[in-house]
């Protein structure tokens, strides 16, 4: 389990406890939900296997792309969340690889103890940009001082090395009540092990169905799905 939630925290939020239910049971549902979660926002174990939590990432691959404004754009697996005293995300590698060439980019600007000031986060922390700016050769008092102009890659498919801190220290409330509401649901159809729809009795029915509480769980992790080009 990653502790998107507790066994304490699904019977405080459904405001009841489960003592027919042991805790290998409940920890199997916790265990499930998270794998939903993950599975919806794009993780896999393939990816990762800590889910939104945070780790240090080595040599990621992520594919390049050059923006309208000449801007290398990083489109990285899980949001950065260590910043340095400037507000830029902890990166602490970024190379091209263009099959067995890699050129690796300065990530300082020249200063001292100024590490990656030439990264800019945006679009949800989701996406690395590295400005143009640090590429034209024209502007001599920018590091490094071999610089080119990447907008003749515009049309290159290439790839990124890119190593970097992502995921988050405290999973996010609106991630712990997602997980909370397919527990709950789990934990309903022990009631309906036969997974009825309906009951009507005179002029007294009863619905069920997690199609209301799916919609829920997609509202509440849209902000943390990735979106790729």
């Amino acid at each position: 389990m990653l502790g998107y939630t507790t066994i304490s925290g699904v019977q405080q939020f459904l405001n009841r406890t489960f003592p027919e239910v042991s805790g290998t049971e409940f920890n199997n549902y916790i265990s499930a939900a998270e794998t939903q979660i993950n599975q919806l926002l794009g993780y896999n174990s393939q990816t990762t296997l800590s889910g939104l939590l945070s780790e240090n990432i080595v040599r990621e691959k992520a594919r390049g792309k050059i923006d309208n404004f000449g801007n290398l754009v990083i489109d990285v697996t899980k949001p950065p969340i260590h910043f340095d005293a400037f507000g830029n995300p902890m990166v602490t590698l970024i190379e091209f690889n263009f099959g067995g060439i890699r050129i690796p980019l300065q990530l300082t600007d020249g200063s001292t103890n100024t590490l990656n000031t030439l990264l800019e986060v945006a679009e949800s922390r989701r996406k690395l940009y590295y400005p143009s700016l640090y590429f034209y050769p024209a502007i001599s008092t920018v590091t490094p001082t071999a610089k080119t102009n990447l907008y003749r890659l515009q049309d290159v498919s290439f790839w990124v090395d890119i190593s970097y801190t992502g995921g988050y220290d405290v999973i996010p409330a609106d991630i712990a009540l997602a997980c909370n509401y397919l527990i709950g649901d789990m934990l309903v159809h022990r009631d309906n092990p036969s997974f009825l729809t309906a009951i009507r009795q005179g002029s007294y029915s009863v619905s069920y169905g997690n199609k209301e509480t799916q919609n829920i769980v997609k509202s509440l992790i849209s902000p943390y799905m990735r979106v790729t080009w």
